[in-house]
């Protein structure tokens, strides 16, 4: 069997994405963001509480996107009380103030997103959570689209901090690390293999909050990524229930939110992406029992490739490329 997990830290570290107060061109973006939207709010609009970073830089489990368009995640807390905004009355107040020539704002329904672009390519976005606060101290979301109907918007209760303390304080150390690894892990996989939006980074990251159990070697005590990560796929396919859904029994899978509201973050994925869902755990699953007994590294880190992408290292290719830096530094100083 071949030791694989050197590969899968050199993978994480392909995949890993800068904290936010490392990456100056994003936190710039975000600063100046709720600095205008402080600016330009109107005279009648309740003033801003606080800020505060949430979602994958928050918790520490982002990945670099595929696609170029980095994200980052806000809440923006007004004060007010829901008896007193209109959910989408106050997104689109916040979305007039941040109108610009070189942005694009959109409602989402729990957010604000605010575009740049470079050509016709998103090269960022801000999600600004728009929130209030309810007779009971707790944080109500606003939720709504631009022209959602009345029933479809709302205030929502919610957590966005506790939900960030729950996740980064779930393990302790290195077990921390692995735990962050093993869901970077999981986000690349749905990036690559998946051509719908329904599963949500939150709902891989939440189910690892509940499944995920560290590994290290009995013996030397040394972490192992693969086992752990396989641990996780075999307790999760070992959650799935049968249930009603559009009146027919149908095999399903609940994440629920570790925090309020609680809700399940796999409820509005359509059967169809549920069953493709649960292939493709499946499938993974296989695979690493595959690569889990395979002998050569070579071969098993080419079929890890085919579910985690070309970021994925191929040990014959990096000595190849190491080989041709070394045959071009000898070649430059015998010529010297």
């Amino acid at each position: 069997m071949a030791r694989l997990h050197s590969y899968f830290l050199e993978f994480h570290k392909a995949i890993k994405l800068d904290d936010l107060d490392e990456n100056a061109l994003l936190r710039a973006k975000r600063d100046t963001l709720i600095q205008n939207l402080k600016d330009y709010l109107p005279d009648d609009a309740p003033v801003i509480l606080r800020t505060f970073n949430q979602g994958s830089y928050a918790m520490g489990t982002g990945t670099l996107p595929l696609d170029g368009d980095y994200d980052i995640d806000v809440g923006v807390v007004f004060d007010s009380t829901p008896e007193k905004e209109v959910p989408v009355g106050l997104k689109k107040t916040v979305k007039f103030a941040l109108a610009h020539p070189g942005r694009t704002v959109n409602i989402r329904r729990s957010c604000v997103t605010v575009s740049y672009r470079k050509g016709e390519d998103i090269q960022y976005h801000v999600d600004m959570a728009i929130y209030v606060t309810g007779s009971d101290g707790k944080l109500r979301l606003a939720k709504g689209k631009e022209n959602s109907a009345a029933e479809h918007c709302f205030w929502e209760t919610s957590d966005p901090q506790g939900l960030c303390e729950a996740i980064v304080n779930r393990h302790k150390g290195e077990d921390r690390a692995q735990f962050r690894r093993v869901i970077r892990f999981l986000k690349r996989w749905r990036d690559h293999k998946f051509n719908h939006d329904g599963l949500f980074s939150i709902a891989l990251t939440a189910a690892a909050y509940h499944w995920f159990s560290p590994y290290k070697a009995l013996f030397t005590e040394e972490y192992d990524d693969l086992e752990a990560l396989l641990l996780l796929l075999n307790t999760v396919n070992n959650q799935w229930q049968g249930c009603i859904y559009e009146g027919e029994l149908v095999a399903r899978l609940r994440v629920a939110l570790p925090v309020a509201p609680y809700g399940d973050l796999l409820e509005k994925m359509t059967q169809k992406q549920m069953d493709d869902f649960r292939t493709k755990l499946i499938e993974l699953r296989d695979a690493l029992n595959e690569v889990k007994a395979e002998p050569e590294a070579e071969v098993a880190c080419k079929t890890l490739v085919r579910f985690f992408g070309k970021d994925f290292p191929i040990p014959a290719e990096k000595e190849a490329r190491a080989a041709k830096v070394q045959a071009s530094v000898v070649g430059t100083g015998s010529s010297a």
